[in-house]
């Protein structure tokens, strides 16, 4: 599993003395909650995997196949052609095309429409069953975990690791003299994370509740 962020980085990130290294387990512990609730909230997985896994999807039609994120450009496309789930088609590379042409990550496996002469190319039926092998996960364009989910990573980790401080969800501020609740969801992450959420991704849900706030300089949910 990838670290979105180190705790290396997360000390430096709380400008922790150079040494201080009592509190790493609790740290990677806030880092660790950070990354799996990134990746409930996005619906998807950060990173590219070093080994091949197996995936098994359905097809929308006899043509088009969602997955997601694909990292591999060449992976190994089988069809289950008899309806038995014994895959005993596999495609060849020229008989479909991975989108977005500018990936990866690819999100639509596509029969290419004109396959090579004397060869049906399909996926068969609306529900068949595709197994794709290669390596999965959404990176940026250099291969890395996105700037914004590595920061949105540590700005977990960071409320995560003083949230122990509050344990009732509540701050107190001695020279004010008053108390204030812990927010629920940090808006500052939400907003790093906002562009990066498949459809129907908590996340993308919490996004389409978004409206202009006055001025149009800010979001408000409604």
């Amino acid at each position: 599993m990838t670290d979105y962020a180190s705790v290396e980085e997360l000390r430096q990130f709380q400008s922790f003395p150079p040494g201080q290294e009592q509190d790493d387990v609790d740290l990677q512990r806030a880092l660790d909650s950070g990354r799996d609730f990134i990746d409930w909230f996005t619906g998807r997985v950060f990173g590219q995997g070093a080994a091949a896994e197996a995936r098994t999807y359905t097809a929308t039609d006899d043509c088009t196949l969602p997955v997601v994120d694909l990292a591999s450009t060449a992976p190994t496309v089988e069809v289950d052609s008899a309806g038995d789930r014994t895959f005993a088609t596999t495609l060849l590379p020229a008989q479909y095309q991975l989108e977005p042409l500018d990936g990866p990550p690819f999100s639509v496996i596509r029969i290419w429409e004109t396959p090579p002469a004397g060869v049906d190319a399909v996926f068969f039926y609306e529900g068949g069953l595709v197994r794709v092998t290669g390596t999965w996960g959404y990176t940026d364009a250099r291969g890395r975990i996105p700037a914004n989910v590595a920061q949105a990573n540590l700005l977990l980790g960071a409320r995560w690791f003083k949230r122990r401080e509050a344990p009732f969800a509540v701050v107190q501020s001695v020279e004010l003299g008053t108390f204030q609740r812990v927010p629920a969801m940090d808006d500052d992450v939400a907003l790093l994370l906002y562009r990066v959420c498949l459809p129907g991704s908590p996340g993308a849900v919490l996004a389409a509740t978004l409206v202009p706030a006055a001025g149009g300089q800010n979001w408000v949910l409604v």
